[in-house]
């Protein structure tokens, strides 16, 4: 079996954990690549995780300056984040600030990591979690962006596990922002793993004034309860269409789920990037 730590880059990835040996080992292949691979990683900590943190600035080796940034949830004034106070809203304009001051910089991609027993604390109850996790994939939307969100079995409860899980699209299947009008591109396989995913992906785009096209040339598998989320998507936009440019496969499950009963989805053959001459 795969190991999913293995095609992280570019991706909003969730992993469970069950021991200290764990987090360490996963957090510091994290790091390790990304450092070699060029980009800028920014690891959020809890505040009880100062060993953690300490282990970490010696597995992690070769960091330029300022490459490799480890935080910790309202510990002091340097190297810390957040605080009594930090709420949903505030976590995503500074992860937004990071990637922003990040490509500013000239790093090419970032990398975040985050431990989230930080988020088990008063200010955060568990539905403040699955919102923030809901609307972050709007953060992992630029290719030039990696996300691991890493949850302690010990800490966190099964079901909120499970509910956190189903939002997270990685590692098998990442999307794209960007391009004229609201272009939102899949890529991977969309399957009982991660089609709970979709909703909020989707959701990135469904207030556009104008059409949606949804690139999935590069989607090889789609199952029954992603197509269905595709097709109840444009038939909530009944006033805009909704391309979608897919293969044959992916049609053919669209089909199945009713895409020619919405008017407002247009299916179109997938475009197939073309070999550098």
């Amino acid at each position: 079996m795969q190991d999913p730590r293995a095609a992280l880059f570019g991706k909003h990835v969730n992993l469970a954990y069950s021991s200290d040996d764990d987090v360490r080992e996963i957090l510091t292949d994290f790091a390790q690549r990304a450092v070699t691979a060029g980009h800028r990683v920014v690891i959020f900590l809890d505040t009880d995780s100062a060993a953690l943190a300490g282990q970490l600035a010696t597995d992690v080796t070769g960091a330029a300056p300022g490459q490799c940034s480890l935080l910790r949830y309202g510990t002091s004034k340097s190297g810390s984040f957040g605080g009594a106070l930090f709420g949903v809203a505030d976590m995503l304009a500074l992860l937004s600030r990071l990637a922003e001051d990040t490509l500013q910089a000239g790093w090419p991609a970032i990398s975040v990591a985050g431990e989230m027993t930080w988020t088990d604390r008063p200010a955060w109850t568990p539905t403040d979690l699955f919102a923030y996790e809901h609307q972050v994939n709007r953060f992992f939307g630029d290719p030039r962006v990696t996300g691991l969100c890493l949850y302690d079995r010990r800490r966190f409860g099964k079901e909120l596990l499970a509910r956190i899980k189903a939002v997270h699209p990685g590692p098998l299947l990442a999307f794209t922002l960007g391009g004229w009008g609201a272009h939102l591109r899949l890529t991977g396989e969309l399957d009982a793993s991660n089609a709970e995913s979709l909703p909020s992906i989707l959701e990135l785009v469904a207030g556009a004034e104008t059409v949606v096209m949804l690139d999935a040339s590069e989607l090889s598998f789609v199952d029954a309860a992603g197509a269905g989320h595709i097709v109840r998507f444009a038939a909530s936009r009944p006033h805009h269409h909704t391309v979608v440019r897919c293969g044959r496969g992916v049609r053919q499950a669209l089909q199945l789920v009713g895409a020619e009963s919405v008017p407002s989805l247009v299916l179109r053959d997938r475009v197939i990037a073309a070999a550098a001459s």
